[in-house]
């Protein structure tokens, strides 16, 4: 979650402390699932997110919320985080078309334009800052960052649904499922920080209580879909009766016994 715990009223702190449950709830479903194993960006997104608002709210008990040390560890430890999600996007968009291997092959081709232009827009940001302090450039740096990871997510998404609408691939759960989650999110993100708050920032109480709400409900959907996912367990392997075990067990053993005093007279010659 971003920098918005500060100056939060009543009904958006709890609405916080929902979403920190929810995560922690989503990292035990990840461990329960053994999900984690083919999800590792998605456990480092989510550890890191979490990490992220344990900082904050130490480092505003310590030092206030309008403090220097406060403002650093903030958006120093936003920076991992909005790389752990892009990481954990492009994690999806592997699982899902992993058995397209050509389609997928475009696919990195996509998002590694997407990721250059991202990198280059921070970049810039940077560059038109220099005027300022390095803190503010810091910050202004991540938020281009974000915006403009947030923007390329609901690119390569929607790309990705409609190509596996289009083509009828069938995503499985639950990568249809995150797909779709940060899809939407990134959606309701581009759409309140680039359009709403220009016209509507007398309003920003309620676009983020929007914006806190829509992280919720895709951290439910997240919990819901892996809640219903079978954990994956080890095959068990078929064995042969014991009456056909006994029958040809003498005969395989002699062909041991043979291909081993050849092995045997080959190391002796």
């Amino acid at each position: 979650m971003r920098l918005v715990v500060s100056g939060l009223a009543n009904w958006q702190q709890w609405l916080w402390v929902l979403n920190v449950g929810a995560q922690i709830a989503l990292c035990y479903l990840l461990v329960r699932r053994r999900a984690y194993k083919w999800l590792p960006f998605l456990s480092l997104y989510l550890l890191s997110d979490l990490a992220h608002s344990a900082v904050i709210l130490v480092s505003y008990r310590l030092w206030g919320f309008s403090s220097w040390a406060g403002y650093i560890a903030g958006w120093s430890t936003q920076v991992v985080v909005v790389v752990a999600r892009g990481l954990a996007v492009a994690e999806v968009c592997k699982n899902s078309l992993r058995d397209y291997r050509g389609i997928w092959a475009l696919g990195r081709l996509i998002i590694a334009g997407v990721a250059a232009v991202v990198m280059s827009y921070a970049a810039l940001t940077w560059l038109a800052a220099r005027d300022k302090t390095f803190l503010l450039a810091l910050a202004r740096t991540v938020l281009a960052a974000d915006r403009g990871l947030e923007l390329a997510i609901a690119a390569v998404l929607l790309s990705l649904l409609t190509l596996a609408r289009y083509y009828g691939i069938a995503l499985r759960q639950p990568q249809k499922a995150l797909a779709v989650g940060f899809c939407f999110f990134s959606c309701i993100f581009v759409l309140n920080n680039t359009i709403l708050s220009w016209w509507l920032q007398r309003h920003a109480v309620v676009w983020n209580g929007i914006e806190m709400s829509s992280y919720s409900l895709v951290l439910v959907a997240w919990c819901r879909a892996l809640y219903k996912l079978v954990p994956i367990r080890p095959a068990v392997p078929a064995l042969i009766p014991q009456a056909t075990y006994e029958e040809f067990a003498p005969q395989f053993n002699y062909r041991l016994r043979l291909l081993n005093d050849r092995l045997m007279g080959m190391l002796k010659s």
